[in-house]
């Protein structure tokens, strides 16, 4: 019988090394509860919502990393009123580090994808510059062109 346990034990252990494998170590989704008017200075997302979190500490505009890795971020933004160009931006510890220049209707969702290499307590902050003031619209996840959404994936994590 002690025989049976132990491979139990063997066994249980073996899943949750895979399932630390298989899943990322931390993932994030935020989202607004209320539209954020963004300006041609540059507006900084201010995140009110979370939608899901393993693993992550944040604050209205502060996204900090929880460990060293690759991290896969992915931003979904739609405005409310206006025809024009925008540039959304991911900023690290205060710096650009990637961008996305864009021309956006109403009726479009725009998405913004980029890995980086983050280490432990790296802030993040996403930054939208429109060249008209105009307005980021809320729709849920699960509604036609979600907005605005962030999600975050832990893509190498210790094991």
């Amino acid at each position: 019988m002690s025989d049976l346990y132990q491979t139990s034990a063997d066994i249980r252990s073996d899943v949750q090394s895979l399932a630390r494998i298989e899943r990322p170590s931390a993932a994030l989704t935020l989202t607004r509860s209320s539209s954020l008017a963004i300006t041609t200075a540059g507006t900084t997302i201010t995140w009110q919502t979370e939608v899901r979190n393993q693993g992550f500490t944040w604050s209205t505009t502060d996204i900090t990393i929880p460990t060293s890795g690759f991290y896969l971020f992915n931003f979904v933004f739609k405005i409310t009123t206006t025809n024009q160009t925008a540039l959304a931006e991911l900023k690290l510890n205060g710096n650009l580090q990637s961008f996305m220049a864009t021309n956006w209707n109403t009726t479009n969702a725009h998405s913004f994808t980029q890995m980086i290499y983050c280490t432990t307590s790296d802030v993040v902050q996403v930054v939208v510059t429109p060249t008209t003031n105009d307005t980021i619209a809320v729709t849920p996840e699960n509604g036609s062109r979600p907005s605005p959404l962030l999600h975050i994936a832990q893509l190498t994590g210790v094991i």
